[in-house]
């Protein structure tokens, strides 16, 4: 749903949101949040799924990642001659000219009321629980069995994930461990949070145990908040979009067709509108109906609106602004 990949910032489409208009899907990008944003997702009817995970795990995935494939990415300048480096140093670069993005990140959807923020640590523990949620807060119901078989199909068909195991970052060197708790410092309304008390347990022990690969469990789910699905309201706003959206597209053929039979009544019976006898009393009876026939032909082009291909669509519009 993005118009570019690359070192370009990805943003949300509106151009392909609209072709993908009551398509179900589901589309994955390193989106940071906006009130634009927002917007879109509202008046598209997306659901927002957002995915964040140790930054010690991202600083190594990413890693992983510009050896592997590319070197370009969206979050910071990296060329094939910085890859030269070593393993510490590499993410110790990482860290400084990246983490700030995922950090942005982080803090512009954690604000949002519009999102429900996942951590990948859960994910990794229960998939079908993990799974059964997003859905919930996407109003999209599903039981146990279609979910597990949905997982298994989708294990089968192959992905680009790179390692999916938590933990990956326990091998960092402490001057980065240390640097990336400093960027989380400077937030102090976030220092209670599961996702930053979860990054506390983890620097403690990278700090006093060294190369322990060992992954302190993040804090339980908090019951204060305890998951529902959509209300009636919602879920009756969202079938009213559809259908409004739905409308829109036929509406426009409806007028296209309206405007050709008046054109064509009109030169029928109205042509002279001018007297063909006065100077350029013929020039109505050929303009008026060609501007009318013009007009009927872009409303029916523009109705041509061929979906783009997405790979999943069986389930509802939800986009899933990702950490690595």
């Amino acid at each position: 749903m993005i118009p570019s990949y690359g070192r370009r910032e990805q943003e949300l489409c509106e151009i392909r949101l609209a072709q993908n208009a009551g398509l179900d899907y589901i589309a994955q990008h390193h989106i940071k949040h906006s009130t634009w944003t927002e917007e879109l997702c509202r008046d598209y009817d997306v659901s927002i799924i957002v995915l964040i995970r140790s930054l010690f795990d991202v600083v190594v995935s990413i890693r992983d990642h510009v050896h592997r494939e590319s070197p370009v990415n969206p979050f910071f300048y990296l060329d094939k001659q910085h890859l030269n480096r070593d393993e510490a140093e590499l993410e110790h670069m990482i860290a400084m000219l990246a983490i700030p993005w995922y950090i942005n990140f982080y803090m512009g959807w954690r604000s949002s009321k519009a999102a429900r923020i996942f951590m990948y640590e859960d994910f990794v523990v229960d998939q079908n629980k993990a799974i059964s949620e997003m859905l919930a807060f996407a109003g999209i119901p599903a039981n146990a069995a279609q979910i597990a078989a949905g997982l298994e199909a989708a294990r089968s068909q192959g992905s680009r994930i790179n390692v999916g195991k938590a933990g990956r970052g326990m091998n960092l060197k402490p001057e980065t461990v240390r640097m990336i708790m400093d960027m989380l410092a400077a937030y102090p309304e976030i220092q209670d949070d599961r996702y930053v008390q979860m990054m506390k347990a983890q620097a403690a022990r990278i700090l006093a145990a060294g190369t322990e690969e060992v992954v302190a469990a993040p804090p339980p789910l908090s019951t204060s908040k305890p998951l529902a699905r959509p209300s009636l309201a919602m879920r009756t706003r969202r079938y009213f979009r559809r259908k409004a959206r739905l409308l829109g597209k036929r509406r426009n053929p409806l007028i296209a067709m309206g405007l050709l039979a008046f054109a064509g009544l009109y030169y029928a019976f109205l042509y002279n509108l001018i007297p063909n006898s006065l100077s350029g009393g013929r020039t109505d009876d050929l303009i008026v109906p060609a501007i009318l026939v013009f007009a009927a032909a872009r409303l029916l082009t523009s109705t041509k609106i061929k979906p783009v291909p997405v790979p999943f669509k069986k389930v509802d519009a939800a986009t899933s602004a990702s950490a690595h």
